[in-house]
């Protein structure tokens, strides 16, 4: 246990920056630091509370479903979504166009709003007018990988759930990484213990932050286990962009798997392809080069190959580092119980520092 690591992180509860967290730092292949912090009232997190990981479902799942999937050439990075959908107005984009958030598709609409279905939602997405020209400017797009995942279930002929389940968690031993948790799980509170972190308290959620003015959020609802993201809620919890829960020890878990996959395990895939897609950014965030960056001032900034990641809105994070061997995760809650509280942004820079001046300690 890194115990300055744990401190950080309760106070970090003790000021409200998040309801609740766990922690999972990995290297060298070795477990270094699990920790649980925080609560729901009087039920306590613990290392195998669940949370909502929201967009770390596009790299969890999502990019590791195109990293398999264009292993076993079933799929090209350079196929057009034409192929699969010629009546989406993204027709020009490429699977890699996609995976860049470079299709062209804006970042985010309310598609809740008059979707009811998965199909509809799926549909309401292929007819968004682009907002550029595809494999033009980055435009970070949840509705881009709304598209990409109808085109993996096309391909596949089965749904994302079933998909990750069958291609991800069972090859990588996941027990509780998935879509849609069970009902038996879905009470946020086990005795003494928190099952779920809660996330919002009404449907839909509380507009984030730009999102003002474009939808009214509903009334409260007691939905623990059900995803935060609306659009994602509307397909039945089961997107690409959305919806997987996990604890921080198997998202550390997946993370060692990529390694091991770089290094050449074949487990899920070839070497080359997922090379590429780090390298070029496809799916995975790289750090910013000037300026903010949620994975702080060291972490991927001592070699060449840099590091790759991915934000999660409900306040998660994972960051590996390809030099150093190392992966940091952070699952928390920040969005309880409305979406507000914007202090992640600061701690998320702060919390990666901590864990590389903690492990080259340990190193000297």
């Amino acid at each position: 246990m890194i115990a300055e690591i744990s401190a950080l992180v309760d106070a970090a509860v003790a000021e409200g920056v998040f309801p609740a967290a766990q922690v999972a730092i990995r290297a060298g292949g070795r477990a270094l630091h699990e920790s649980a912090h925080g609560g729901f009232g009087p039920a306590r997190a613990d290392l195998f509370t669940l949370f909502d990981v929201s967009s770390l479902t596009k790299v969890v799942a999502t990019t590791t479903l195109v990293y398999r999937m264009v292993s076993a050439g079933q799929l090209s990075l350079d196929d057009e979504v034409g192929r699969f959908f010629p009546e989406a107005g993204c027709r020009e984009a490429t699977i890699r166009d996609l995976l860049a958030h470079r299709s062209g598709l804006p970042a985010w609409r309310p598609l809740f709003s008059a979707a009811r279905s998965r199909e509809e939602v799926v549909a309401a997405a292929l007819g968004i007018p682009l907002e550029g020209a595809p494999g033009g400017d980055r435009r970070y797009s949840d509705v881009g990988f709304i598209v990409l995942g109808a085109i993996l279930e096309a391909v596949a002929g089965a749904r994302l759930d079933t998909l990750f389940s069958r291609e991800v968690a069972a090859p990588l031993g996941l027990t509780r990484t998935s879509y849609r948790p069970l009902p038996a799980a879905r009470d946020p509170v086990d005795g003494g213990r928190l099952a779920i972190a809660p996330t919002g308290d009404r449907r839909p959620r509380w507009p984030a932050l730009g999102q003002e003015g474009s939808y009214e959020p509903g009334p409260e609802v007691r939905d623990a286990g059900e995803v935060d993201d609306d659009n994602a809620w509307a397909m039945g919890g089961v997107a690409a962009h959305a919806g997987l829960f996990s604890t921080a020890h198997e998202v550390a878990s997946w993370a060692e798997t990529l390694y091991e996959e770089l290094e050449g395990a074949g487990r899920l895939g070839r070497a080359g392809v997922l090379a590429e897609m780090a390298a070029r950014g496809l799916g995975f965030d790289r750090p910013s080069e000037t300026g903010y960056s949620s994975s702080g001032r060291i972490l991927g900034r001592l070699g060449p190959r840099g590091a790759i990641g991915h934000l999660g809105f409900t306040g998660c994070s994972v960051w590996l580092d390809l030099d150093r061997g190392v992966s940091a995760v952070l699952l928390s809650n920040r969005v309880f119980p409305n979406r507000k509280n914007e202090d992640i942004r600061a701690f998320r820079p702060l919390f990666h520092d901590r864990v590389m001046e903690c492990l080259q300690k340990m190193e000297t």
